[in-house]
């Protein structure tokens, strides 16, 4: 399984879902798209231009801006606990 987290440093759902997936000890990457400039431009191109965060990258799946309810689904249905 590869996990990908956009995110901003500071952002709140940014913050809290890296945190969680540390906590899960399953390797993912993490990029702020304020700092990584090809994450930068991949969200651009994911969201018309502007950049918004966070973005959930698993596998071929793409989860754009999911909300708190919409995380804990996707880590619910892969079986990964904090």
């Amino acid at each position: 399984m590869k996990i990908t987290l956009y995110g901003k440093k500071g952002h709140a759902y940014s913050v809290a879902y890296r945190n969680f997936l540390k906590s899960t000890e399953i390797p993912f990457v993490y990029k702020d798209v304020l700092e990584d400039a090809e994450a930068n431009k991949h969200t651009k191109e994911l969201y018309d231009g502007a950049i918004e965060y966070p973005t959930l990258f698993i596998d071929d799946e793409v989860y754009l801006t999911p909300t708190s309810e919409t995380f804990n689904k996707v880590m619910k249905d892969l079986n990964l606990r904090g």
